[in-house]
């Protein structure tokens, strides 16, 4: 049965997504075009049977984490001047309409800022709508991030970080099957390999590598009985505007020690202003990037408030804290532009 949602606090028109935003990255009109609205490409063709070919147990449990962005003082600077409410706030509900049985609703935990693998049905999100995005990357090699599945007109949307799209320098990661896999667990596909047939990120991330426009998508390809993903899975709200203090369920797959990657992994916790970033306490290592933060959870369903994209660590090397993009007015021109697709 379909979740009922608190709090639809705006409509939010889906049409005339494509305003403002490039695909295939075509040459930008000067420095400042460069850096403004969205842009996408398209994946090299995959198939489902493609995508399951190559992304074998070994080749998944060996991918590495993709490289964290870096960021400069005057990025930072930047950064902090971006992370507020920049006009009304606005929610898309989630979706449970799916083929995938729906499981109870998870009894809630709170781990804090220690992450602890999420005990709840393995047939219902968030486990059902978390997975993993795999891709090989400029060098050739495997990488792997985190994703989640988020709810919109098309059904075919998958959120990450801007960096397991482009490398924020002009490079797509779209020479090979950018592949999708809901529900991984141990090695596992339970819900099978969805594969990519467009890639979209911000501008200014594609173009300039700011930290401040880490936001990706995938446009998924329908599966071989032609069920696109979030009517197969399930699917995430999503927010815009909302202050930056909300308490968040934040989930990845971190791969580096003290974490091995083959299962899902979670932390709550009140999202604070982090000298104008958007922070959360969490010790979750890298190829937990592009994981959702999930605001007014309820043990299934809640609202994408950001997304897993850079982290801190200590002299010792123990990771403590994690930045994500704040989801303003940019953030919500993002979802318009994909939301159709």
């Amino acid at each position: 049965m379909l979740r009922r949602l608190r709090s639809l606090l705006i409509a939010v028109p889906l049409s005339g997504a494509l305003a403002g935003a490039a695909l295939s990255a075509p040459a930008q009109a000067g420095p400042a075009a460069a850096t403004r609205g969205n842009v996408g490409t398209s994946v090299a063709s995959a198939t489902t049977r493609t995508a399951a070919g190559y992304w074998t147990a070994e080749r998944m449990r060996n991918a590495k984490p993709v490289p964290l962005p870096e960021v400069d003082a005057a990025t930072n600077a930047r950064l902090s001047a971006q992370a507020a409410p920049q006009g009304p706030t606005g929610r898309v509900d989630g979706a449970a309409d799916a083929t995938v049985r729906q499981g109870p609703v998870a009894r809630l935990a709170d781990p804090g800022a220690t992450a602890a693998t999420w005990a709840g049905s393995s047939s219902s999100p968030p486990k059902a709508t978390s997975g993993k995005v795999f891709f090989v990357g400029a060098d050739g090699g495997n990488y792997v991030c985190s994703g989640s599945t988020v709810n919109s007109d098309g059904k075919n949307l998958v959120f990450t970080a801007g960096h397991c799209v482009s490398n924020g320098s002009g490079t797509w990661y779209n020479s090979a099957p950018w592949t999708f896999v809901p529900g991984y667990d141990n090695g596992s596909a339970p819900y099978g390999y969805w594969t990519a047939r467009e890639l979209w990120t911000r501008t200014a991330w594609h173009n300039g590598a700011n930290r401040a426009e880490d936001i990706g998508a995938g446009v998924m390809n329908t599966n071989a009985g032609g069920t696109r993903i979030v009517n197969y899975v399930g699917g995430q709200g999503i927010e815009w505007n909302y202050p930056l203090s909300q308490y968040q369920f934040q989930f990845g797959y971190p791969t580096r020690t003290p974490f091995n990657g083959q299962v899902l992994k979670y932390c709550t916790g009140q999202s604070y202003s982090d000298g104008g970033h958007n922070g959360i306490n969490c010790n979750m290592t890298e190829g937990a990037s592009g994981g959702p933060w999930l605001d007014d959870f309820d043990g299934t369903f809640g609202w994408l408030d950001s997304v897993n994209s850079w982290v801190f660590w200590n002299s010792s090397g123990v990771r403590y804290k994690w930045n994500g993009p704040y989801f303003g007015n940019n953030a919500r021109d993002f979802y318009n532009t994909v939301a159709n697709l």
